[in-house]
């Protein structure tokens, strides 16, 4: 799936600072595809709002990045005493272009019965 930040830094050689100040400031705008379903873990397993942050960014390649961030998620099921908070790290790339940040986020959601068939 790909999601774009706009901005006009394509030609320019952003810090990896610059780029993590304009990722925070439209992280709202990527955010659920980045988290994607939660599921995998559990039915019950819920993102903690406004938790997400980023770990790390580094160049891979001519205006190509990883980003490595993290947030929070709970799980509640008090039919069998659960009641955890746990973080999770992940990385997704994402290049300059002239369109703005263009993130490659693989789609995690779960498939429905009619998918698999």
């Amino acid at each position: 799936m790909r999601k774009i930040i706009p901005g006009n830094i394509y030609g320019q050689n952003p810090s990896l600072k610059t780029l993590q100040e304009i990722i925070e400031r439209s992280l709202s705008e990527i955010e659920e595809p980045l988290i994607g379903d939660l599921s995998y873990f559990s039915e019950n397993a819920r993102y903690e709002p406004n938790s997400m942050e980023i770990v790390s960014i580094t160049q891979t390649g001519k205006s190509i990045y990883s980003m490595s961030y993290r947030f929070k998620w709970t799980i509640f099921n008090g039919c069998l005493d659960i009641n955890a908070d746990e973080f999770t790290t992940q990385n997704v790339t994402f290049s300059v272009t002239s369109e703005g940040l263009e993130f490659d986020i693989i789609d995690m959601s779960r498939g429905t019965t009619s998918d698999e068939l």
